[in-house]
């Protein structure tokens, strides 16, 4: 068995009397230091003993005179720790301290003291522009839960990484200025259980950092995932949901009207078309477009956004979102009456009926599936409900 055990770095050595504490308490358990990483802490294991350990600033102790004067208390310097300081050992519990007067030592840590309220500027500087770019970039009114099942919120994962390490890397800031206060009133350094609070927390950040960092691996590999098709309806042969603008009509000799524009230029008719894209860990999406004619002033619409989430209780925030985008977020409130329904089938439907021509855009929601349709027409969408309850059951075959 090795001798050597490597610890998570539980506790910043800015906390300069629980980072003290700690390695105390680990060499009461038979593990002492050794050297320590940027992440790590290795201990040499031994015999449980009292030693003791004592951080001073770099470079403050680095003079001949201050080396035999450490030496002759029996302190050892066993090297750098972190940025700022470097670590001291004793093996005698009994020997006299480094340093006696508490207001001595507060001075001494004044270069410090700079290096850390600089960093610390430094820091929120960073972290307020990146939250003005990012939040530039993506408004608060962007739609989120759309973005999100739609694989397009990676973003926001780095930001939530981001934040995380700010937090813990402040909160060790704000412990060591707290000790420098308490020096300079002339209290002594206290080396308690109390960092066993700060390796809890710390230990709960960097799960939920570990969980963060898997989450948006995982999102990545969801959003460039997509096995999507597409194509003309009448040329598909892969299932899609669709609700037949002939059979709400009730006409069936009403015609395909097709796109001359996208006929001519790229070769397919982009008024009767579907698209379907597949993100196998958040959601299965359908756009469905159809366009018919009378052949003479007739020509009903009917677009149709369908979904199937992976994460069921984001079906109806998406409801929501998709309500305000196309209703309210066009700016003109007498446009449309929204209105909540009751329709066999569905835990949510909502009505929107156009004030100033005829048509209707129909939000629903059943289970995990949200869909969206736009209606234009003199049909109404609702006075079908078999049809929409057929949609809502579509699964994928």
């Amino acid at each position: 068995m090795s001798d050597t055990v490597h610890r998570f770095l539980l506790v910043e050595p800015a906390d300069m009397d629980r980072f003290e504490g700690w390695l105390e308490d680990m060499a009461h358990r038979g593990l002492h230091y050794r050297h320590s990483g940027f992440f790590f802490v290795h201990f040499r294991r031994g015999e449980p003993s009292s030693v003791r350990y004592r951080l001073e600033p770099m470079g403050s102790l680095w003079s001949r005179e201050s080396q035999d004067y450490c030496r002759a208390l029996g302190w050892d310097r066993l090297g750098q720790v972190g940025r700022d300081f470097e670590l001291y050992r004793n093996p005698d519990p009994d020997a006299p301290e480094l340093h006696t007067d508490p207001v001595v030592r507060a001075c001494g840590l004044e270069r410090v003291s700079k290096s850390m309220r600089f960093r610390s500027a430094v820091i929120l500087l960073c972290l307020a522009l990146y939250l003005v770019s990012a939040f530039l970039t993506l408004r608060p009114d962007d739609f989120w839960v759309e973005r999100f099942v739609s694989g397009s919120a990676l973003s926001l994962f780095p930001l939530a990484l981001e934040l995380l390490g700010i937090a813990a890397a402040l909160r060790s800031f704000a412990a060591f200025f707290a000790i420098r206060r308490r020096l300079r009133r002339g209290v002594p350094s206290r080396r308690d259980g109390s960092w066993r609070w700060v390796a809890g927390s710390n230990i709960a950040l960097l799960s939920l950092a570990g969980a963060v960092l898997l989450f948006s691996i995982w999102f990545f590999c969801a959003s460039f995932t997509n096995d999507g098709w597409e194509g003309e309806l009448d040329l598909v042969s892969e299932p899609y949901p669709i609700l037949e603008l002939r059979e709400l009509e009730g006409e069936p000799s009403l015609e395909t009207a097709t796109s001359p524009t996208f006929l001519e230029r790229f070769g397919y008719d982009a008024h009767n078309y579907v698209h379907c894209r597949r993100y196998p860990l958040l959601s299965e999406q359908y756009e469905v477009t159809q366009f018919l004619t009378d052949g003479g002033g007739y020509e009903p619409r009917l677009d149709m956004e369908w979904r199937r989430l992976s994460l069921p209780f984001l079906a109806s925030p998406l409801l929501d979102e998709l309500v305000y985008r196309y209703t309210e977020y066009n700016r003109f409130p007498d446009e449309y009456i929204v209105s909540e329904l009751a329709l066999p089938g569905f835990d949510r439907a909502v009505l929107a009926a156009g004030n100033r021509w005829p048509g209707q855009k129909l939000f629903l929601q059943a289970g995990n599936v949200v869909i969206y349709l736009d209606y234009s027409g003199t049909q109404d969408l609702t006075a079908r409900p078999e049809l929409l309850a057929a949609l809502a059951q579509f699964d994928g075959r």
